[in-house]
């Protein structure tokens, strides 16, 4: 079982909903359990366990990415079967554990 990922931008499309854009990444490809985490460029996005339905997510995609865009965080989303799995970048929290 694999609990990490590493991926480019051109592994990747750009979903445009609701005001934001946001990258997506198929992880249907693969029958093990998703990743919990993703590396991209130089940056590891966890799993927050919160997902969204692909067909039906309305509003709420678009503000759960707002919100963590606000506070400075990034948002990655992983399509598995139907869902988006929504993992999340924050660069403040590599900062503290280089601190440790």
């Amino acid at each position: 079982m694999t609990t990490d990922l590493a991926v480019g931008f051109d592994d990747m499309v750009v979903l445009s909903e609701g005001g934001v854009d946001v990258f997506v990444l198929n992880l249907d490809a693969d029958d093990e359990v998703p990743p919990y985490y993703i590396d991209v460029a130089g940056r590891r996005f966890a799993f927050s366990a919160v997902t969204f339905l692909v067909r039906g997510h309305s509003a709420q995609l678009a503000q759960f990415i707002r919100e963590h865009e606000a506070d400075g965080r990034l948002v990655l989303l992983g399509e598995r079967r139907e869902r988006y799995l929504a993992y999340v970048y924050d660069p403040t929290a590599e900062t503290d554990e280089d601190d440790e």
